[in-house]
């Protein structure tokens, strides 16, 4: 008589794991047997080879002529199969990156991927997807338009295919600023360049009162606070900040602001500044190139605020060593004296020549890295230490003029984050830059002299007409420009010239 029941020799039937039906456990019992059978099946292949290599070149087998090539060892072992995961891959292999955005276009796609922790330009592309070929392609394209060795892990790539998947555009993003394209051409090949970025200037005249600290009167008024710096740098030597401020101060500026899309990206030129201190009077400055290479803040009567010297040739975060002929160096683990100014700033931070003077030096130099040394009036000498870069055709016996610029902060030689290392020398000596350099500032020359008091005339009308804002609390402070990325300042400085 039949039956339904399925004898118990028969083993059950089930579909494969790939189609997603989990394992039974005696077959994962069996499963787990297998793969240590063929692990040890490799291994003593390994082994087995390893010894007939070591052996042959003990008795001297491994010699054998120039022009015969070496065969290939294949393991004998019967049944062995290679594991598919123990095949060396390719050199093109690389580990997709997954797309970080993808958006339908009329007549195609465009995916965004972020460069990661590609080893370079094109491991990077073929990583987003890109074929050799278009790889290639795109790196003849952008060849001399961009610097391939300043890509870094959060720059993006944007890449736009058409309908039927062949590459038609591809973008790079450094920055909201910096974006270089390579685009198919009508002949079928691809051409390079950056991408202009158009920047929305808006001129702002804002004025307010100081109830707790000038960062948070600017925040009031809707500015950022990275514009207490502006105050700071023109103002150095008549008002300190920290300690002069008092409730009921006023301030005005004008200034202009720079946008993308609406998006604030940073703050363009300070125009003017007004500071009426209860503990200092009125303070007023304002901006004025006689040259198109050669602009400062001066005073009504045509004298630069500055003084003879800039005391601080950088826009900087913070001074993160000051000079101290018995500073312990926290390197080399003794006394040595650090002979100038430690300003902490991010790499590329533009550097400026204190006073006019000539080129003395321009390079390389041990400990202080890529150095520019400058040599001025009154045996004074200027030094400008850990540079990442020198500004273009500066050379020895070049006559530089004050904030002319000479080079970019980095942080090369003996240093542990980026910086300038600003030192002083007054007939052979070193000094304390910030002792010495408080001299008064120059007057501009006769010959621009009319211009001025016509450009000083207008500001000063525009200043008196902004009205002062209540000093009440913000209840959002608002966003800090969207600057171009950059390195953070680091640890605190270190390195000495002639160290």
């Amino acid at each position: 008589m039949a039956t339904d029941e399925t004898p118990p020799s028969v083993p059950t039937l089930r579909p494969l794991p790939s189609l997603g039906v989990p394992l039974l456990r005696e077959e994962i019992e069996r499963e787990r047997r297998r793969r240590w059978l063929l692990i040890g099946a490799a291994v003593g292949a390994l082994v087995v080879v390893a010894a007939g290599v070591g052996l042959a070149s003990f008795m001297g087998g491994d010699e054998r002529p120039a022009d015969r090539e070496p065969q290939a060892t294949v393991p004998t072992t019967v049944g062995y199969t290679p594991p598919v995961d123990a095949a060396v891959p390719p050199p093109d292999a690389f580990v997709p990156s997954p797309a970080v955005a993808t958006e339908e276009l009329p007549e195609g796609t465009r995916t965004v991927h972020q460069f990661g922790q590609s080893a370079g330009f094109r491991p990077a592309l073929i990583a987003a997807g890109l074929a050799g070929a278009d790889a290639d392609a795109v790196i003849t394209a952008l060849t001399g338009v961009m610097d391939f060795r300043r890509c870094r892990p959060v720059h993006e790539l944007v890449i736009e295919r058409d309908g039927a998947g062949v590459l038609q555009r591809f973008e790079y993003r450094a920055s909201i600023t910096q974006i270089y394209e390579a685009r198919r051409g009508p002949d079928g090949a691809f051409h390079g360049a950056q991408v202009e970025v158009p920047i929305e200037r808006i001129d702002l005249a804002r004025g307010g009162t100081v109830s707790t600290s000038l960062g948070d009167a600017l925040e009031t008024i809707g500015l950022g606070r990275t514009l207490v710096g502006t105050f700071v740098e023109v103002f150095e030597g008549r008002i300190n900040f920290n300690t002069d401020t008092r409730p009921g101060d006023t301030f005005r500026l004008l200034v202009t602001e720079e946008r993308i899309d609406g998006e604030l990206l940073r703050y363009g030129t300070v125009h003017a500044l007004e500071y009426r201190s209860q503990r200092r009077g009125v303070l007023q400055a304002f901006h004025f190139a006689p040259r198109a290479d050669l602009d400062d803040f001066y005073d009504e009567t045509g004298r630069a605020v500055h003084g003879g010297w800039l005391r601080t040739p950088l826009h900087y975060d913070h001074i993160s060593s000051p000079f101290d002929p018995r500073r312990m160096h926290p390197v080399l683990h003794r006394i040595m004296p650090h002979n100038g100014i430690d300003y902490s700033a991010a790499t590329g931070t533009p550097v400026w020549a204190a006073a006019d003077g000539t080129v003395t030096w321009a390079g390389e130099r041990g400990p202080n890295g890529n150095l520019v040394s400058l040599s001025h009036e009154g045996g004074y000498e200027s030094h400008y230490a850990h540079l990442s870069r020198f500004a273009p055709g500066l050379a020895r016996g070049q006559h530089v003029n004050q904030r002319q610029l000479i080079g970019y902060v980095g942080t090369t030689g003996r240093s542990t984050g980026p910086h300038l290392h600003f030192g002083l020398e007054r007939h052979g000596r070193f000094v304390d830059p910030a002792r010495e350099l408080n001299g008064p500032g120059r007057m501009l020359p006769s010959s621009v002299q009319g211009r001025f008091r016509q450009e000083i005339a207008r500001l000063r009308a525009q200043l008196e007409d902004v009205e002062l804002a209540t000093p009440a609390p913000s209840s959002a402070p608002p966003p800090e420009p969207a600057q171009d990325p950059a390195p953070p300042s680091g640890e605190e400085a270190l390195g000495d010239v002639m160290d």
